[in-house]
């Protein structure tokens, strides 16, 4: 018999604790069973653990070979760091009404004195590591030199926001002259996603950040992306973040920053991250020069698609009508794919995702976790009953069809598009 991790709990305050013979489960859409050993690794180093208020966790019993309800505690959850998927939920049951907050829960175990988790390393986390950023007051006088020297740039003042306030990495990257770069242009979208960080209709979930509420002009743009590339090392810079809507709606005053842009930088990488549900002015983005995009998707099925994305004014079919434009003027393509165990991992989301592969070049899979409640989530997608396959095993079947395809969770600068880190190591580890 293999060894299960323990199972952890959490008091009332927080405090955390690991029981002495019940085992840790997982959860898969609403599936709970006990993971394989191979599926765990230790907790990333900087991953952060919570509990889940109003719930109790799910777990094994060794002595009746059965599940239980442990209600002497809160189910606990883990937060990973970036560059890290998960592949099982936590398992529990729920005692109230409430939404949870918009989390990626991760299910966590205790297992020979460490904490460990159902995830894969899927990128190179160097340049994103926590540990790299400054999270302390110490960050601000580092931000006020920089909108001392441009007063009248909007663009600067944003970031200083989402450096300061939701200490965004990004953010910070713009700061201290290094790596990527974010450029938020869009107060508004065209999509209404279940799971929007800067904007929620929904009166039971709050959205933990504002949306920017001004479009910076081309010129604020380019003196922020100039700027960058000036100093800062492996440089890229990219439209479409999380506080903001969709750039999609701002595309005119997008292509006029990228043609300013790439007039006195032709070698810096510019990346728009967009819903890409508007093919016209999709052309004029890649009229204007830029090198890459990154679809935001979860699923190529329709209906899973528009229960999440909620589309105003768009269909499916204009996304893949901008990646096949894309194709066409040879764009490095990337997905950013909003995982869920249970969601993109059942046998028809599987399927129909292979069917897209074959018939569009994708350059690179981000990988991503998506924060939401699980249950809020499921009650929406209302699936019929499948085979779930796994996350892992559904990279293991697009591999195997597309043996080039490279998996990913960040956006890459020109000289990296095609670089192979190795990850995820999908084969068997050794016994």
């Amino acid at each position: 018999m293999y060894a299960i991790p323990n199972l952890l709990f959490a008091d009332r305050q927080g405090n955390i604790y690991d029981h002495p013979h019940l085992k840790m489960t997982v959860r898969s859409e609403n599936y709970n069973f006990v993971p394989y050993e191979i599926e765990l690794i230790e907790l990333p180093p900087c991953s952060r653990l919570y509990f889940v208020p109003g719930t109790h966790p799910v777990a094994y019993n060794p002595h009746t070979a059965g599940m239980e309800t442990f209600t002497g505690g809160y189910a606990v959850s883990a937060f990973l760091d970036p560059g890290f998927l998960r592949l099982f939920l936590p398992a529990y049951v729920k005692n109230v009404e409430e939404v949870l907050p918009l989390y990626a829960y991760t299910a966590v175990g205790w297992l020979n004195d460490k904490f460990v988790v159902p995830a894969l390393k899927v990128d190179d986390d160097s340049k994103w590591n926590p540990a790299n950023f400054d999270y302390t007051d110490g960050f601000k006088p580092t931000v006020d030199r920089m909108i001392e020297k441009y007063p009248d740039n909007r663009l600067y003042g944003q970031l200083a926001t989402c450096a300061l306030e939701y200490h965004c990495t990004a953010a910070k990257n713009a700061f201290i002259g290094r790596w990527e770069c974010p450029l938020p242009t869009a107060p508004t979208c065209n999509s209404r996603c279940m799971g929007c960080i800067s904007k929620q209709d929904d009166k039971r979930i709050t959205a933990p950040q504002d949306r920017i509420k001004f479009v910076p002009t081309p010129e604020e743009i380019a003196q922020v992306a100039l700027n960058h590339y000036e100093v800062a090392e492996e440089p890229i810079v990219s439209f479409g973040q999380g506080c903001e809507g969709d750039p999609i709606t701002v595309a005119d005053t997008i292509a006029k920053a990228i043609k300013i842009i790439k007039a006195q930088a032709p070698e810096l990488t510019v990346n728009f991250n967009s819903n890409c549900s508007n093919p016209e002015k999709m052309k004029m983005i890649f009229d204007a020069g830029v090198d890459s995009i990154r679809v935001s998707l979860n699923s190529v099925v329709q209906s899973t698609y528009d229960a999440y994305y909620n589309p105003v004014g768009y269909t499916l079919d204009d996304v893949l009508k901008s990646i096949e434009l894309a194709n066409r003027y040879n764009v490095y393509t990337s997905l950013n794919f909003l995982t869920m165990p249970g969601v993109n991992d059942r046998e028809s989301e599987a399927n129909t995702l292979v069917d897209f592969l074959d018939a569009y070049k994708i350059d690179l899979i981000q990988l991503r976790n998506l924060n939401i409640d699980p249950d809020f989530l499921f009650a929406r997608m209302k699936f019929k009953k499948e085979e779930i396959l796994g996350l892992k095993n559904l990279l293991k079947l697009i591999r195997k069809k597309h043996k080039s395809m490279k998996f990913g969770y960040f956006n890459r600068t020109r000289e990296n598009f095609h670089k192979d880190f190795g990850l995820p190591d999908l084969k068997r580890r050794p016994k």
